[in-house]
């Protein structure tokens, strides 16, 4: 049990870290670890990584929120088209066969990464510009999207929140780490409540697997406030292939 108990802080801790650093919740990487490394019943690695991501998510928007790096009003804005998304998802994914749909992601993936890989030049605008009700329309369209994607496959948003903001709304890659931290709080704090009532957390794990979230979020927040922007992006690039990778061998696997 307590090398059970160990390897979750190590997991989640890590997971954390990279998440926040990012923007992201880190559950793509939870899942696979817990489920495949320490064999946890499926569902119960879903939900020990949910509640996990509600510590990374509220612990990193502290640290981003205190250097103004969040946006309240175009993350509510948009994270009301995730949600409105991904509840139509969840229905049509339940007639949709999943393997095609899994390939096209992991490469459209691939695709944004790449884009955001290659604009790699340092940014000036530390600052949100203006944003137009015509882009602001193209976000909140590519939010739905996002959240329609999430429903169908049963991912995170987290993974494409960022570079709606960054390439559809020339939002700092700073503040689109903030705000996507803002965002995955709501979204993971309604998934975690949901399978806690259930019971498919284990209480027994949870302690060790909140405080390694918090601990994690909070070293990852801070590095990426002192990291350049443009760093960033790379490693984002970067991680959203992996990510993409794995969408593409699971659909091939199926």
């Amino acid at each position: 049990m307590l090398d059970v108990i160990v390897w979750i802080f190590i997991i989640i801790f890590s997971s954390a870290f990279l998440g926040s650093l990012i923007g992201l919740g880190g559950g793509f990487l939870m899942v696979p670890l817990l489920s495949v490394l320490l064999g946890l019943p499926i569902h119960e690695a879903i939900g020990l990584s949910l509640i996990s991501i509600v510590g990374v998510s509220t612990s990193a928007s502290l640290n981003y929120v205190v250097e103004g790096n969040v946006d309240f009003k175009l993350g509510s804005i948009l994270e009301v088209a995730s949600v409105l998304g991904a509840i139509a998802g969840a229905n049509i994914a339940l007639y949709t066969p999943s393997k095609m749909l899994f390939i096209v992601f992991g490469f459209t993936l691939v695709y944004i990464g790449l884009v955001m890989f290659r604009g790699g030049s340092k940014e000036k605008i530390e600052r949100l510009p203006r944003i137009g009700r015509l882009k602001m329309l193209n976000g909140f369209v590519a939010s739905f999207i996002a959240g329609l994607l999430s429903g169908l496959l049963g991912i995170g948003g987290g993974i494409l929140k960022v570079p709606i903001m960054t390439l559809y709304l020339d939002v700092p890659m700073k503040i689109a780490i903030g705000t996507s931290e803002y965002m995955i709080a709501i979204t993971s704090f309604t998934g975690s409540f949901i399978y806690l009532n259930a019971g498919k957390i284990n209480i027994q794990y949870l302690g060790s697997a909140f405080l390694a979230s918090v601990l994690g979020a909070q070293l990852g927040s801070r590095v990426s406030l002192r990291t350049e922007a443009y760093i960033l992006r790379k490693i984002f690039a970067i991680v959203m292939m992996l990510f993409a990778f794995i969408m593409v061998l699971k659909g091939v696997s199926m």
